[in-house]
């Protein structure tokens, strides 16, 4: 059987909290800017760079909010 898995701290909690926060931020803000500047209408490569763009994004706040998560959960 494989490890259980530990009870989350608050400091994890608060951390993962943000990290779900950050990302609704970010998803909501790139979904109105895609409306709002109609990048539908677009041609196909500015799309696919808006959501290149998006992703790059939201992997930099994953990486970086996982990183503090990962550094919470040594320390305890």
């Amino acid at each position: 059987m494989g490890r259980m898995p530990s009870p989350a701290t608050p400091e994890m909690k608060k951390h993962l909290i943000t990290l779900i926060g950050a990302i609704v931020v970010l998803d909501v803000v790139f979904i109105g800017a895609y409306y709002a500047l109609h990048v539908s209408d677009r041609a196909l490569k500015t799309q696919q760079t808006y959501v290149a763009v998006w992703v790059v994004c939201t992997l930099i706040i994953v990486t970086t909010l996982m990183k503090r998560i990962r550094q919470a959960r040594r320390r305890r």
